[in-house]
């Protein structure tokens, strides 16, 4: 939770006059496909003192994916409460038409299909694929779509064209350091805000005085927090070591079968994982022109958890099967206790584990990220993510009974 979060919440509640701010909030392995510095429990816990007022669980499923299934199971929880109106989003350009961009990527028409097979024949990767496809109609749309907050924002608005959700879209300048972005400050001194990447490099490399300036004191607390207590995740030596030890005792043929292993990736996995000593070393040597770093780390995490591709394309079909809170307060108890009428998806006080798919499986998923979370944190405490429940804000005792 940093200082471009604020803004973003911060200029969201100006231009909107909402009632309330709900966030949807990443599980314990993000979108890069790498495990998340904190918890879900702590970084809610900073969202809520950062002025969110509901802090709304994205499944593991769905927050370690692609930018469109991340963005389709964001959305869909969003649009689930019966309450959310206005979607904010941030945006390298926010001023940008995209009207004819959503044209093309929801009807998809022929000529787009056609430019898009080609260059995935070609050897692209789906996201340079696209981009050279859309800037064959107009060569703006092609460098538009290469930002990746211009690109996830399309991913937003283009499911809600597509399920027909009565929400508007509202986007917000994205300041400050850019995703890959390792700087912690401006060069010439100007406000600067630094982005995800750079507090965590500067935490891991430096420690928590490198970053303290770069992150609010409220975030900052809880950061400090975690570290004392080991419950964070900066290394991914260990996690590297459970991938290897899976990787080496699993048959070619099981491997091809996890989520997105195609073409042949099994065996570039299986041949680089008996030489790599390191997550980083072992990334880089299966990344190719069309497998990203990300969408590689992401296999790897599918691998991990025991998603198949079957069960991938069931999960996207079907979507989110309940609404599990993170934190609240005050209005955020109230949103909850009307989203007991409105909500269309069950309301979970706790990951329902014993129910029928997909609720019991996609609720598996999430306990066994937790389990793999706090077991390559430098402190293990067995279950202790399982004892979690709903965080509230001060005076909100009764949260749980919103539930």
């Amino acid at each position: 939770m940093h200082y471009g979060h604020l803004h973003h919440i911060r200029r969201t509640k100006d231009e909107t006059g909402a009632d309330g701010i709900v966030v949807a909030l990443s599980s314990y392995f993000t979108q890069r496909g790498e495990p998340a510095l904190l918890s879900k429990w702590d970084r809610a816990e900073s969202a809520l003192q950062a002025g969110a007022n509901l802090v709304l669980e994205l499944p593991v499923f769905f927050s370690c994916h692609n930018a469109g299934v991340f963005a389709a199971g964001a959305v869909d929880i969003l649009a689930a409460t019966g309450l959310v109106r206005t979607l904010s989003f941030g945006m390298e350009e926010p001023d940008f038409d995209v009207a004819p961009l959503l044209a093309i990527l929801v009807h998809e028409p022929v000529t787009f299909k056609d430019t898009l097979k080609k260059y995935l024949n070609s050897g692209f990767s789906y996201v340079k694929a696209r981009a050279e496809a859309l800037a064959s109609f107009s060569p703006e749309y092609g460098a538009f779509v290469s930002s990746p907050n211009n690109s996830l924002a399309l991913a937003y608005m283009v499911h809600i064209a597509r399920r027909g959700y009565g929400i508007r879209c509202i986007s917000v300048q994205r300041t400050g350091g850019g995703y890959h972005d390792t700087a912690l400050a401006a060069s010439d001194g100007l406000p600067f805000f630094a982005s995800a990447s750079a507090i965590r490099r500067g935490l891991e490399k430096e420690g928590f005085e490198a970053v303290e300036s770069a992150i609010p004191p409220s975030t900052g607390s809880v950061v400090r927090r975690s570290l004392e207590q080991g419950r964070y995740v900066l290394s991914k030596d260990i996690l590297w070591r459970i991938a290897r030890a899976t990787l080496l005792r699993t048959p070619k043929e099981t491997l091809a079968l996890s989520s997105e292993m195609r073409e042949g990736m099994e065996n570039r996995m299986l041949r680089f994982s008996e030489e790599c000593g390191s997550w980083d070393e072992f990334v880089g040597k299966c990344v190719t022109g069309r497998y990203t770093r990300g969408r590689v780390q992401r296999q790897l995490m599918h691998m991990l958890l025991g998603i198949g591709h079957d069960e991938n394309r069931a999960f996207q079909a079907h979507g989110p099967a309940y609404i599990h809170p993170l934190a609240a307060d005050e209005i955020g108890v109230e949103i909850l206790r009307k989203m007991r009428k409105t909500s269309r998806l069950p309301l979970r006080g706790k990951l329902p584990l014993r129910a029928r798919w997909p609720e019991g499986r996609l609720a598996f998923l999430e306990s066994s990220a937790a389990a793999l979370w706090e077991g390559i944190a430098p402190t293990l405490d067995p279950g202790a993510e399982k004892k979690r429940h709903l965080i509230t804000g001060q005076g909100c005792a009764e949260g749980e009974n919103a539930l």
